[in-house]
């Protein structure tokens, strides 16, 4: 009789001893054919299974958390680069990147030199200083030169050997058409020499140009890469009078200065301010409102401004500006502001400060009204929380902000626009690479941790909680999204004031950038503020994460984070944790810790507005 059931094991006893490949290897980030850039090492992290397994990547041991989550700091080479992993079953996994190479240039013998500077045309006006950089082979004596303005002016190698060059040459006092600069090493009778020529052209222009910002929120900064000075709504006036780098310089007043992109002014009518006035200043008049008290400030024409908060108020600066007003008329069911003051603090510069007294400016907003030029200032008084247990925050509304979205971005049509959004719900990760869509177009809206967590799903998982304990606590809470829908970064802030909120809390967790060292420093929370009214609130936050929180504290910080910058509400944007990191994002998928989180936060609201026996809850925190 034939017996099946002793015919298998005899096959099976019959073939090579060969080992059983039963592990997985899941490669998260970097995706596959990621481009990354030329630095000697950076990181790679994702899960394996069995979590036990011994595990290497091109050959080096790689540590493993207990739920089978890595994070691996390994070098890498230029160009196409691959990070084989292995497990000690013979499983194996591979992913491919592409490293970015040097220049070419940069490496070979050949002499050469390139300027850094001048990339797109500029306008300067007479009488400046002419600077311009370049990069070439160090050792060498370069000069430069541009029609008309300056000929062989010689340029410094700094620092020696480096091969930066740097050169400046005063601009006569008259127009001149320029063109492109050119530059070129001095070489004896038998030596190499190399040229370069500017790929903009420069211009010496004698008049200044009027022009005006063309869209809403326009930055200006103090530099071309530096800090942002101001924003401003569409309509306002600037004078200009240089341009270099897709920047327009404006003279704002006597030795003050800034910087906004070209493409977001447009040139406006007439001549240049006169004197460097563009308006008078008129009345002021305050009125009471439902949040605290409104001023209107007549001018007639649209002109730049500053606004900061000082320990007594507001401090309004408008530039090309003549001092003219008159009347201050007061409300007198205004209790918010006890006084205005103004002076001309220099020529086309006028100051004017609204004195609230100390600490009861909660906020403000700065706006053109209704297209006109007559200026609004909105001033926030202190909301009135009952302070009263059980629900102390009752009279409060906390605007609660996941950060991100639960989408794929995609970029289609290479012109800087989303074009498509891909639920990252649909995604799957396998031993070969995230499936993401046309991957070198499309990124992940946030941070995603080893085991494929996707941040927006943890942040919204501790708004939740943290919705829940301080509706407990009396406050109206209201959420910038409440599950997957899209929300716009710039749409938040928006979105908080028109929720009616007095506070705002942007919830995030962080992740770091290819080819820095995720084991450098310790990594773990972070609080970040940016206007002045919203540091005591990241004070207290992070006072409370200190006690609270059992990770690494990375700080109360600044930070120019657009969801931070809102002027209307003291806001924080939270840094609970490292995705990226195996340990953590493991915690961060706990819902006990995303309570603990969400228990911090509160006890940090509650320490903002001075509750009387927060104590008591905070006790309950640390049970």
């Amino acid at each position: 009789m034939f017996n099946r059931n002793a015919l298998l094991p005899a096959l099976l006893a019959l073939l090579p001893a060969l080992p059983l490949s039963a592990g997985q290897i899941n490669f998260v980030y970097p995706s596959e054919g990621a481009s990354l850039p030329g630095k000697p090492k950076t990181f790679v992290f994702g899960n394996i299974s069995p979590s036990t397994a011994a595990f290497t990547i091109n050959g080096e041991k790689i540590a493993v958390h207990s739920n089978g989550g890595f994070i691996a700091f390994l070098p890498i080479t230029g160009g196409e680069f691959t990070f084989a992993g292995a497990l000690d079953d013979g499983t194996t996994a591979q992913r491919l990147v592409k490293v970015r190479q040097p220049d070419p240039a940069s490496s070979s013998e050949a002499v050469r030199l390139d300027f850094t500077s001048y990339s797109s045309d500029a306008e300067l006006p007479p009488g400046e200083y002419l600077k311009v950089t370049a990069a070439g082979t160090p050792g060498y004596h370069a000069v430069f030169s541009l029609d008309g303005v300056c000929e062989d002016q010689p340029m410094q190698e700094l620092p020696a050997a480096s091969g930066k060059y740097y050169g400046s040459c005063r601009i006569g006092d008259a127009a001149a058409e320029g063109g492109h600069l050119r530059a070129h090493f001095k070489t004896g009778l038998f030596s190499r020499g190399a040229s370069a020529k500017s790929r903009g052209k420069v211009k010496i222009v004698s008049r200044p140009a009027l022009v005006e910002t063309s869209t809403d929120t326009v930055i200006l900064k103090n530099a071309t890469d530096g800090g942002y000075m101001m924003f401003l709504p569409k309509g306002v006036k600037l004078v200009s009078d240089g341009r270099a780098n897709g920047y327009r310089r404006v003279s704002l007043a006597a030795g003050e200065q800034a910087w906004v992109d070209d493409s977001k002014v447009q040139p406006a009518g007439g001549a240049p301010f006169p004197f460097g006035y563009g308006s008078e200043t008129g009345v002021i008049k305050l009125r009471k409102t439902d949040t605290g008290s409104a001023a209107a400030l007549t001018l007639y024409d649209r002109l730049p401004y500053t606004a900061e908060v000082l320990p007594w108020g507001l401090r309004l600066t408008l530039y090309y500006a003549n001092l003219h007003t008159n009347w201050v008329v007061y409300d007198t069911a205004d209790t918010l502001v006890k006084n205005v003051s103004f002076r001309q603090a220099a020529a086309g510069k006028v100051e004017i400060d609204f004195e609230t007294g100390a600490n009861e400016l909660w906020g403000y907003n700065v706006s053109y009204a209704n297209g006109s030029s007559a200026l609004q200032v909105e001033l926030r008084a202190r909301p009135k929380a009952s302070l009263a247990w059980p629900r102390p925050l009752s009279g409060v509304t906390v605007v609660l902000d996941p950060g991100h979205s639960s989408y794929i971005r995609c970029e289609d049509n290479r012109d800087g626009k989303v074009d498509r959004f891909v639920p990252m719900r649909s995604l799957r990760y396998s031993a070969a690479h995230l499936q993401i869509p046309n991957s070198q177009n499309c990124w992940v809206d946030g941070a995603v941790g080893p085991m494929g967590t996707f941040e927006a799903d943890v942040n919204l998982a501790i708004a939740r909680k943290l919705s829940d304990t301080l509706s407990l606590l009396g406050a109206a809470v209201k959420m910038t999204r409440s599950g997957d829908e899209i929300v716009e970064l710039a749409d938040r802030p928006k979105l908080a004031r028109d929720l009616g909120g007095d506070l705002f809390l942007s919830i995030h967790n962080n992740a770091i950038g290819d080819g820095e060292d995720p084991y450098a420093q310790p990594r773990g929370f972070s609080i970040y503020h940016y206007q002045r009214h919203s540091r005591p609130l990241a004070a207290a936050l992070h006072k409370a994460y200190v006690k609270n929180i059992q990770l690494p504290d990375e700080g109360l910080r600044y930070g120019d984070y657009l969801v931070a910058r809102m002027t209307w509400m003291p806001s924080a944007l939270i840094e609970n944790a490292y995705m990226i990191i195996p340990r953590q994002e493991e915690q961060l998928n706990a819902p006990a810790f995303q309570e603990q989180l969400a228990d911090a936060i509160t006890e940090g609201v509650l320490e903002f507005f001075n509750v009387p026996g927060r104590t008591a809850y905070s006790k309950k925190v640390q049970e």
